[in-house]
């Protein structure tokens, strides 16, 4: 009999020993410290400060309607993904340069190209959200993403020889 209670206490201890090791590994991996995103994207020398202006307040807007957006897709809720993303589609285009226009003449061609893609993509989320199609949803918004990085990559290093027309390197 007295065996079988020092195999229990053991067994017992043992246990509380892996438990306590367990909260301490826990405990460290909470406590550790972790990197802090910047609120702010490095300054492009390309983009003149004028023309840049136009295009932050355009992604402050952006900004909102993502947060709005990722919040819908994941509790999929199809009426807010079509609701968000048709506000997006809506959202007035900064209109190409023509001649004489000096303003969006200084913004990146690929930005346009970039804007055109991201419109695209919320009209086709709108669709998907219609027929409460969650694959095709996910699909677009990875998609609508992948746009929004690409421009911010733009926005933040120019419109150098980085990638083509969807931000992907050569």
């Amino acid at each position: 009999m007295a065996l079988a209670e020092a195999a229990i206490v053991t067994k017992s201890t043992a246990i509380t020993g892996s438990l306590l090791l367990a909260s301490a590994v826990g405990l460290a991996f909470l406590l550790r410290s972790k990197p802090i995103a910047r609120d702010e994207l490095p300054a492009s020398p390309p983009m003149p400060p004028a023309a840049r202006q136009v295009v932050r307040s355009k992604m402050e807007r952006h900004e909102a309607q993502m947060k709005a957006l990722v919040s819908r897709v994941v509790l999929l809720d199809d009426d807010g993904v079509a609701r968000v993303a048709g506000e997006i589609f809506d959202e007035p285009a900064i209109a190409r340069p023509v001649v004489g226009d000096e303003l969006n003449g200084l913004i990146p061609a690929r930005f346009f190209v970039l804007q055109d893609d991201l419109r695209a993509r919320a009209r086709q989320l709108v669709i998907a959200s219609g027929s409460h199609d969650h694959e095709a949803i996910a699909n677009e918004f990875a998609a609508i993403a992948k746009s929004c990085v690409s421009c911010h990559q733009v926005f933040a290093r120019g419109d150098g020889e980085r990638g083509d027309e969807m931000g992907t390197r050569r």
